[in-house]
């Protein structure tokens, strides 16, 4: 049996572009669905690669809304440390709330708030309780008490403002 050329060759034919056309849906689907994926060097290139402010910002949040989600959280942790070098001017607090957010869903719980009581103490006193707290230097003026100020002193041979002429002297 002698083979059909031209059959063999329409029925390739057929097939190579029904797969060609396989391929190419398949591949315009994908660009207009990627799937999220946190790959830094993506954000930093969009930060490197697009100059102006407004058009890197659009990019950058875009980018956090698709991919954020699926970043870990180291890697959310160093895209927010290094936001100034790689956003620069496009940096803004609506980009940085938008990876606080997504920091706090990675950990599972929101920032810890600092207490009045944890501003007043210094760092020195951090383990120490109050009631171990060295006494303050100044005792705080009590009411009706007057308040005593330093008389300016001239230094011999000084510029300072205690060496001045008096109004009026010459």
């Amino acid at each position: 049996m002698k083979p059909n050329f031209r059959l063999l060759f329409l029925a390739f034919s057929w097939m190579a572009l029904g797969l060609l056309g396989q391929a190419q849906a398949a591949t315009s689907m994908s660009k207009s669905q990627v799937a999220p994926r946190c790959m830094v060097a993506e954000i930093r290139a969009i930060a490197f690669s697009i100059h102006h402010p407004n058009e890197r910002y659009v990019a950058i949040s875009e980018w956090l809304n698709r991919n954020g989600p699926s970043c870990s959280l180291e890697k959310l942790q160093y895209i927010n440390s290094n936001r100034p070098n790689w956003f620069g001017h496009s940096d803004s607090p609506a980009l940085g709330q938008i990876l606080d957010q997504f920091i706090e869903i990675s950990t599972g719980a929101p920032p810890k708030q600092v207490t009045a009581e944890d501003k007043e103490r210094s760092s020195l006193l951090a383990g120490t309780s109050r009631a171990e707290a060295p006494p303050p230097v100044v005792a705080p003026a009590a009411a009706g008490q007057p308040i005593v100020v330093a008389p300016v002193v001239a230094v011999p041979g000084g510029k300072g403002a205690g060496n001045a002429a008096p109004p009026g002297a010459k």
